[in-house]
């Protein structure tokens, strides 16, 4: 694995960082959510405090504490907040509840729904009533206790008055027409739709309705009798205005009664704010990350009439509570908080504050969204810059491996200067350390290189004692048992003297080389002359040339490339067997000569062909009585570098045999 990509992978841990933040986001999300509990929470038992303390104005004091029955009669006025038409229909009143069913005695069905304004009762019946009706009563406790009754009677369908019964002085009662409570007779496909508007300065806390058919039967539609059932209960005229001098924006307060049913309500759980909207949205993405799981909260239950919950009923029964949901449909959090209202002891509702489960945790979104992001686009430049350092270090590494590829020249010359030995850092120390490395080998080297010549010089002195011994020796007569010893002897001195003129002859090559110099020449006439040479001096191999029909122009040293060719053809001549063939071959195409020595016999072993133009290296199979030092492949390259050009070996395609080829450029 490369510098870079380790050094992007350790950039890339930063990348804990953002973790360890939306870690921290939901722990402080946690903490803030049980501090939203907790203020909203008090900010419900302030507000049923402040109530407490008016019950006058918050509960109707006709509307007993007992349970809320609606099996047997009791009914719940809702608000409205725009004056109903009196049409005979419903749609108009904008509350989003169907009629409750009667309670009767027998007889056809009847539904029934109760609404106000802060002016009249509004009372809506459906009658499902085969046979046609011939009157609605409709009883009401009046405000100072009183119960008054008055009908509806119709031969056909529109706006009609309400009736009563007053008694007349000769003793019997008679119809009277109440103008203040008017009603819209319908007639309906299943029955009979009575649309009724009734002053609130007639109504008291209870309300009774009974039907009579054409045969006076009263049968059906009655509710329970005075009494009992009937009770109303409705909201708390002006409990709405004072409910929003207590709340803020984003935050809905409800008060009920003992039975959860909504006595007023104020105030909207949506912020008006744009901007905080708009923030909101931007954070939508982050709080994917930091969001809990709220899959397991209730949802918030949505009733016209009442509100119900684990928090109500807690406040109801008498201690605060407050408590998550979730919205239907957009599965928006809300966060519900509830305090009981205590008058003289005894619970009579409770206060109900909503408010959108993210309006506190708005702020933190916006903080946390800008760290957030910071902390990415820090993670992002860390990456890069860890990039671009591994780059760096990458570059300059390469450059000091292809220093180092490089130092040893083909012409064995080392270079000693290494790119990056000035910086100061670990990267400089390893190139002052090539370096050293490097100058510690020009030394050994360059002792290798005058070893010879010095081993020659120092070695010529004893060889001529060593012969002149022997010349002393054998002219004072040596026995016969003593003179094979003495041929033994100077056998060895000649080896020894071929031994200092192979190592002499390899030094002056190199100086031959080094103060060559050059000239313009013909390489084919030069190739042809030697090899009419060679037939002549090994007449044992037979040679066949191939050289270009015209001249071969080249500029160089013609005797250093006849040594050259020397030192090929003597090696194809060791190795090329008795009948073989020792192969010239002169080439040339666009830019450059390719000069190759082939000769027939067994192929040299693939390890061994990257080396046989290596100084000091020899591989023979066999021996002979000539001394072999590996200088000749090592000199044509030599040669073949110092005229630009290189030299290489192989195997013959056919197996039969290897090639020696040399490549010098053309003028």
């Amino acid at each position: 694995m490369s510098i870079r990509v380790q050094l992007l992978i350790v950039a890339l841990t930063t990348l804990i960082l953002p973790w360890a933040g939306c870690q921290y986001a939901r722990e402080l999300e946690s903490a803030l959510r049980m501090s939203q509990e907790s203020a909203l929470e008090a900010s419900a038992d302030t507000i049923a405090h402040a109530l407490a303390a008016e019950p006058h104005r918050v509960f109707r004091d006709m509307v007993d504490t007992e349970p809320f029955a609606d099996r047997q009669g009791d009914l719940y006025v809702y608000p409205l907040h725009v004056q109903p038409l009196l049409d005979g229909y419903q749609e108009d009143w904008n509350v989003a509840a169907d009629p409750v069913s009667l309670p009767s005695q027998g007889g056809a069905g009847a539904r029934l729904k109760l609404g106000s304004t802060d002016r009249y009762l509004f009372v809506y019946v459906e009658f499902e009533d085969p046979q046609r009706l011939e009157r609605v009563d409709l009883t009401l406790e009046r405000p100072d206790g009183s119960l008054e009754t008055y009908f509806f009677a119709s031969s056909a369908q529109g706006l009609i008055q309400a009736q009563t019964f007053v008694m007349g002085d000769d003793g019997f009662e008679r119809p009277v027409p109440e103008p203040r409570i008017q009603a819209f007779w319908l007639e309906a496909a299943h029955g009979y739709h009575l649309e009724a508007r009734v002053p609130l300065t007639l109504v008291g806390s209870r309300l009774w309705l009974e039907a009579r058919d054409g045969a006076g039967n009263t049968s059906g539609f009655r509710v329970p009798d005075p009494p009992h059932g009937g009770r109303l209960f409705m909201a708390t005229p002006g409990l709405d205005d004072m409910l929003a001098v207590f709340i803020r924006s984003g935050t809905r307060a409800t008060v009920v009664d003992s039975n959860g049913l909504k006595l007023g309500i104020a105030g909207n759980i949506q912020a008006g704010d744009e901007s905080e909207s708009d923030t909101d949205a931007e954070s939508t993405w982050y709080r994917r990350f930091v969001s809990v799981d709220t899959s397991s909260w209730p949802v918030m239950a949505s009733a016209p009439d009442r509100v119900t919950g684990k928090s109500v009923a807690t406040a109801l029964a008498g201690h605060p509570a407050a408590e998550w949901l979730r919205s239907q449909g957009t599965q928006e959090l809300v966060l519900m908080a509830a305090a009981p209202i205590k008058v003289g002891g005894e619970i009579r509702g409770a206060v109900i504050l909503d408010q959108a489960g993210d309006q506190l945790l708005a702020p933190r979104d916006r903080a946390l969204t800008h760290l957030f992001n910071f902390t990415l686009f820090a993670t992002a430049l860390a990456a890069l810059f860890a990039f671009g350092v591994a780059t760096l270090i990458s570059l300059r590494i390469g450059r000091l491996r292809a220093a180092a590829d490089s130092a040893v020249g083909n012409d064995g010359s080392i270079r000693l200067e290494m790119p990056e030995s000035e910086r100061s850092d670990e990267i400089g120390a390893l190139a002052r350390g090539f370096e050293r490395l490097l100058a510690r080998l020009n030394e050994h080297t360059q002792y290798l290189r005058t070893l010879g010549g010095k081993l020659a010089h120092e070695l010529r002195t004893p060889l001529t004692i060593v012969r002149s011994s022997l010349d002393n020796l054998e002219s004072e007569g040596v026995r016969a048992d003593q003179r094979g010893f003495v041929i033994r002897a100077r056998e060895g001195v000649s080896r020894l003297q071929s031994i200092l003129s192979a190592l002499g002859a390899a030094a002056r090559v190199e100086e031959s080389i080094k103060q060559a110099e050059r000239a313009n020449f013909d390489l084919c006439e030069l190739v042809r002359a030697a090899v009419a040479g060679y037939r002549d001096a090994f007449p044992a191999s037979r040679f066949e040339l191939d050289t270009p029909p015209d001249a071969c122009p080249i500029r160089g040293a013609p005797d250093l490339i006849a040594q050259m060719l020397d030192k090929l053809v003597e090696n194809a001549v060791d190795f090329c067997p008795a009948s073989g063939v020792i192969r010239v071959l002169l080439a040339r195409n666009a830019s450059n000569y390719e000069l190759s020595v082939a000769n027939d016999g067994a192929p040299i072993p693939e390890a061994m062909l990257g080396r046989l133009f290596e100084s000091l290296f020899e591989h023979r199979e066999g021996r002979d009585d000539r001394p072999h030092f590996g200088l000749g492949l090592y000199i044509v390259r030599l040669i073949a570098e110092f005229h630009g050009g290189t030299a290489h070996a192989a195997n013959r395609p056919d197996g039969g045999g290897a090639s020696f080829t040399v490549i010098l450029p053309l003028i």
